[in-house]
């Protein structure tokens, strides 16, 4: 919709204030901030006098991903009852467990 068929008025951004912490935890600074969302510098000044805004400052994000690729303990302790359970299936002994999974 353009500014003629909306009457004249410029359109609106909505922003929430999850999606400025957002930012701000994902290293965006307020110039970034600012350029993203296309907003003057007194629209920078009202959005950051908001209560959960004021005083929040840019979390410098890090320069890796860090990915868990190993198991967790539980799955691997669940892993080695499994096994021993197989194992001892597979020679014949009769197996008694109160372990539920």
């Amino acid at each position: 919709m353009s500014e003629l068929e909306n009457g004249g008025a410029p359109q609106k951004t909505q922003l929430t204030v999850s999606g400025i912490l957002n930012d701000l935890n994902e290293g965006l600074s307020r110039p970034n901030i600012q350029a993203k969302y296309n907003l003057s510098g007194k629209d920078m000044k009202d959005l950051f006098s908001h209560p959960k805004l004021k005083g929040r400052k840019t979390k410098p994000a890090p320069s890796f991903v860090l990915t868990d690729d190993t198991p967790d303990e539980e799955v691997a302790a669940a892993i080695e009852v499994v096994e021993e359970v197989t194992e001892e299936v597979i020679s014949g002994e009769t197996v008694e467990t109160s372990e539920t999974f």
